[in-house]
């Protein structure tokens, strides 16, 4: 294709050609650029969009962030050499062969305006501006149905409600992308719903690991439809250019009641009677069933026991003191015999006993 259009080009004659790529340069607006966060952003420069200019044919290119002044100088490229100006390290930034800036990895820190200064060979400065915004993407591709039963990548998805219930509301949600995205429900995909939508900003703890989908937004769209309708399908439908593309992304969402069971009377409660059946609405009623009395009376018996030997414990416990206390006192006894005099020894059963003996008796 670019050779076909070389080969038309070096046929038109020199002025007109001279007059139409003028007018092609004044004609260049640039709109806001959208750079999706994590991925690697090209900044475009509109002279080489126009011109198609190689860096071969350029003496120098600066590209600056916020301002004009040398302060705010990301990158330059002089005369063959791309070099990171203020401090900023390599690998950040970068001059394609088309003098466009390479951001290697976007953040949200690279929203803003960029400016640039080219300096084609034997021609005058060219200045200009590009408004930067980040963007981040949704996901998973269609918008999400609150209690549907729906697959990563199905565009179809069935709600189950009660089955006495009237109406039930249909919400659809759009988490963490940047713009908010716009959400519609239709019926049938055909006629238009007035939902109660709402965007909420996402602010996400920092320090998290999550910066890629922080400061976005959630926006829902909910519906109040009636639930007696099982054949009637419900469409949301996420639109926005940036967000999710030109085309839009749809989910399709069915309502299915769900239906009474019944069971055997044996199944819900033990009787005599089976066979009889009882209609059910959503749940199975438990039973109550009967206390076993005998686990009650082993609960009881045990507790008795360990009461009783606890008791026989105490009492052996008591009649051991009561022995020590009787020897102790024996031992303690003072005989009144003052003319007597006492030899302690140690025997068993009490400290010391005094047995009584006359001096003379030596």
């Amino acid at each position: 294709m670019t050779r076909r259009v070389e080969n038309r080009m070096q046929r038109v004659p020199s002025s007109l050609l001279l007059y139409c790529i003028c007018t092609l340069v004044q004609a260049v607006t640039v709109e806001a650029l959208f750079l999706e966060r994590g991925h690697r952003g090209i900044v475009p420069c509109p002279m080489s969009i126009s011109c198609k200019k190689l860096v071969k044919d350029v003496d120098a290119m600066y590209w600056f962030y916020g301002s004009l002044s040398d302060t705010f100088l990301l990158i330059s490229y002089f005369k063959g050499r791309v070099a990171p100006q203020n401090g900023i390290p390599e690998g950040v930034y970068d001059i394609d062969d088309e003098c466009n800036l390479i951001i290697e990895n976007v953040t949200a820190s690279n929203a803003g305006t960029y400016f640039y200064k080219l300096k084609p060979r034997f021609k005058s400065t060219t200045e200009g501006q590009i408004e930067v915004r980040d963007k981040v993407s949704p996901s998973r591709p269609y918008p999400t149905v609150i209690d549907c039963n729906q697959d990563h990548d199905a565009d179809m998805c069935e709600v189950r409600v009660r089955h006495d219930s009237t109406v039930y509301n249909l919400t659809c949600i759009m988490e963490q992308v940047k713009p908010a995205v716009e959400l519609k429900w239709f019926l049938g995909g055909l006629t238009e719903f007035k939902a109660s939508t709402a965007d909420r900003p996402v602010v996400l703890p920092a320090n998290t690991g999550l910066w890629l989908r922080n400061n976005t937004y959630s926006t829902s769209a909910t519906i109040q439809v009636p639930s007696d309708d099982n054949d009637i399908e419900y469409v949301c439908e996420a639109m926005g250019d940036v967000a999710v593309g030109r085309s839009t992304t749809r989910t399709r969402v069915r309502l299915t009641k769900t239906k009474p069971t019944t069971a055997t009377y044996d199944e819900v409660q033990s009787s005599s009677n089976p066979g009889t059946t009882l209609a059910l609405t959503d749940s199975i009623p438990i039973p109550n069933k009967p206390v076993d009395l005998s686990v009650i009376w082993a609960v009881v018996a045990s507790i008795v026991f360990i009461g009783f030997v606890a008791a026989c414990v105490y009492i052996v416990y008591l009649k051991k003191k009561q022995r020590e206390f009787i020897r102790a006192e024996t031992c303690a006894y003072e005989p009144p015999d003052l003319s007597m005099t006492c030899l302690w020894a140690f025997t068993p059963g009490c400290p010391f006993s005094c047995y009584n003996f006359r001096q003379n008796d030596f």
